[in-house]
């Protein structure tokens, strides 16, 4: 903290912006999705699973619990930074849209390496058009006060 000679506070706090905001609820629940894949399915047939091993109604096998795990721990890392955030939503997009993609190019029945049935492929474009939000947040954190506003 540094003061003036008139005794008022001039360091400035950094502010979060939006993008760190949803790029940590998003890292979050990938986090938590991708950990819940890994009780589900276990580490031993990577690119295998079944529509039975499921985590709330999306299939899932170890490839895809990594991604998810990789891509959410990113997001809480992407938390510390307004750049690194909208980075972060850049990535999100892309390998979303691509998971998007490929699941619904698929005949749905989740026989990928990543087991792309219809629930997961979707909510794979939901998380795409987040990282399109995450990306698109005004990486500023809003104007700061100049020092005559302050008197």
């Amino acid at each position: 903290m540094s003061l003036n000679l008139s005794g008022s506070d001039l360091s400035v706090h950094p502010r979060t912006t939006a993008g760190q905001h949803l790029s940590l609820v998003v890292g979050g629940l990938l986090v938590v999705f991708g950990v819940a894949g890994f009780v589900v399915s276990g580490f031993s047939d990577w690119t295998g699973g079944t529509q039975e091993q499921q985590v709330i109604g999306f299939s899932v096998n170890p490839l895809s619990s990594a991604v998810h795990l990789v891509l959410g721990v990113l997001g809480l890392l992407a938390r510390t930074g307004r750049r690194r955030a909208r980075w972060y939503g850049i990535v999100v997009f892309l390998a979303f849209a691509g998971l998007f993609a490929w699941g619904a190019s698929s005949d749905g029945s989740g026989d990928t390496a990543l087991n792309l049935a219809w629930p997961i492929t979707t909510l794979h474009g939901v998380l795409a058009a987040a990282g399109v939000v995450i990306a698109l947040v005004p990486v500023k954190a809003g104007r700061r006060q100049s020092t005559a506003e302050l008197r």
